[in-house]
């Protein structure tokens, strides 16, 4: 007897992860070959919150891939970025982080440990309602905006004892 499949479970399981036959889905339809090395990379990005740099995807996915070299990483990261499947953020030092998440979105970002966070959505929606307040007071069209807020964050205001810990 063939499983019906649950599209919703299929594509997520409880904790929120997307499945690698969602990730091949998602890349097929984009136009991408879904390649095992670049369902890996998407699936990690899609996976994690942690915003890493290309280096940190490399080392989580060559595991599974010996031979993966850290060029092929930035290629699909390239490739990914390029079919807004993913955010590429570059910060400070021209270093770049990815995000799985490609929807516009504010981050705060640790000035001294590099830590990249989402903003809560309540943070975000107040950001946005901004952005359509100012619209008409800004020359050209908006087609995208990125909200970065730099600091300390938690641990290491805590560490150093800084104001607002």
């Amino acid at each position: 007897m063939k499983k019906q499949p649950n599209s919703k479970l299929d594509d997520q399981n409880k904790e929120g992860v997307t499945s690698r036959v969602a990730i091949s889905n998602i890349l097929r339809n984009s136009g991408i070959r879904p390649t095992p090395q670049r369902v890996s990379i998407y699936s990690f990005l899609k996976n994690t919150t942690s915003h890493p740099k290309a280096e940190a995807i490399y080392e989580a996915v060559k595991r599974d891939f010996p031979s993966l070299s850290l060029n092929t990483v930035y290629d699909t990261l390239r490739i990914l970025a390029e079919a807004n499947l993913i955010r590429r953020l570059v910060m400070k030092g021209n270093i770049s982080r990815y995000d799985g998440n490609p929807v516009s979105h504010g981050h705060f970002v640790c000035v001294k440990c590099g830590r990249t966070d989402d903003l809560r959505q309540s943070v975000d929606e107040e950001l946005e309602k901004t952005l359509l307040a100012l619209r008409g007071k800004i020359d050209g069209h908006i087609i995208d905006h990125d909200y970065r807020f730099y600091g300390y964050c938690t641990k290491c205001a805590n560490e150093k004892g800084r104001p607002g810990s």
